[in-house]
């Protein structure tokens, strides 16, 4: 069984943008469980964020057995999650590794070995105050030497790549190909590199189809901001169906939309809130005959999707893609601190009443 392009990701949300990308280059997208010889460009979500590092060693290792013609995994672009011991597991395996966290479109850059969102070191950025995944560095290799990845630096098997521009960020990604190391990076890590690999143009997305609910779990300050630039009516997973219901029926956009909170909050607890979230939003979409869900957040979007099939339209936006369930339901993705503060907006003009 070989693949022709093998994508993994720590999360739902991630997986798709990745997913989008390629769609964007021309690849025919599915975002699937059991990667195929049938699949043109498979990714998988490893669900692996919130795991213990060693299962989500596991998990990378394997997925990356299965026979693939080019591979990726895609990082966190705030370095969140169990990253480095994945990328341990990928140099076990006998793999060259490259780490490319920069992604100059969606304003994250790595200088001289620091990561930085918008100019701001990302351990002191929103990221770095996740309540389920804190950060102590801004320096990717901080990260690797404590995930045992020191030698690996040190005799060249793994390097962190340094990426401003799209120029430089291109130029790192031909490295990689070059230099034959699987690329560990962002969504536009990731594209630059399969760029190297396909240059087809894809269709044009259709129009969103509304009403839309917009389910937001995420709780990046830039996620709220953005619903809340929404004239729409907002309800939370507690209130009372009946608005919502009357509302989308009259065709009409909805937020479905978590209490916000800074404090920390064990994972039992998120989970607990994500199932809860994705069961009402099922229950609305299947009341009302919604014909589109945006996800604002991976955990969320990994809860609301479970095990389904996605086909990869493309990218509505920087890293946000549109997807196409099997039912035909249109899936909008999103990670929580991915866009700008009208980029729900805009995405929304896409649509038809």
């Amino acid at each position: 069984m070989t693949v022709e392009l093998l994508i993994t990701a720590d999360d739902r949300t991630g997986a798709l943008e990745t997913g989008g990308a390629c769609a964007d280059l021309g690849f025919d997208v599915r975002l699937t469980t059991a990667p195929d010889s049938t699949n043109d460009c498979a990714v998988v979500d490893l669900d692996s964020r919130h795991c213990t590092a060693g299962e989500a060693a596991r998990r990378i290792g394997d997925a990356h057995r299965t026979v693939a013609g080019f591979r990726c995994h895609k990082m966190d672009s705030g370095l969140r999650g169990n990253w480095p011991y994945e990328v341990a597991a990928l140099i076990g395996l006998g793999r060259r590794v490259g780490i490319l966290a920069s992604f100059p479109d969606a304003g994250r850059r790595c200088d001289d070995g620091t990561v930085y969102v918008r100019s701001v070191p990302v351990a002191e950025s929103p990221f770095g105050r996740d309540p389920r995944s804190r950060l102590l560095s801004s320096r990717p290799v901080d990260y690797l030497r404590a995930a045992g990845c020191e030698n690996a630096l040190a005799d060249g098997r793994l390097a962190v790549l340094d990426a401003n521009t799209n120029e430089e960020l291109n130029a790192a990604a031909v490295r990689c190909r070059e230099e034959d190391r699987m690329l560990v990076g962002t969504t536009g890590g990731i594209g630059a590199y399969v760029a190297t690999l396909r240059s087809g143009l894809a269709t044009d997305l259709p129009a969103l189809p509304r009403p839309a609910l917009i389910v937001c779990g995420s709780l990046h300050p830039l996620s709220r901001m953005q619903v809340s630039k929404l004239a729409c009516l907002t309800v939370g997973p507690d209130d009372s169906a009946e608005r919502a219901l009357a509302a989308l029926q009259r065709g009409e956009d909805v937020i479905l939309a978590t209490e916000m909170t800074t404090a920390e909050i064990p994972d039992s607890a998120a989970e607990s809130m994500a199932s809860v979230v994705a069961a009402t939003a099922w229950d609305w979409i299947a009341a009302s005959g919604a014909p589109t869900v945006i996800i604002l957040g991976g955990d969320t979007a990994a809860a609301i999707l479970g095990d389904r099939t996605l086909r990869v339209l493309g990218s509505a936006d920087t890293a946000v893609p549109f997807c196409q369930a099997e039912d035909g339901l249109a899936v909008v993705t999103k990670g929580g601190g991915i866009g700008e503060e009208d980029t729900l907006s805009r995405l929304l003009r896409r649509g038809t009443a």
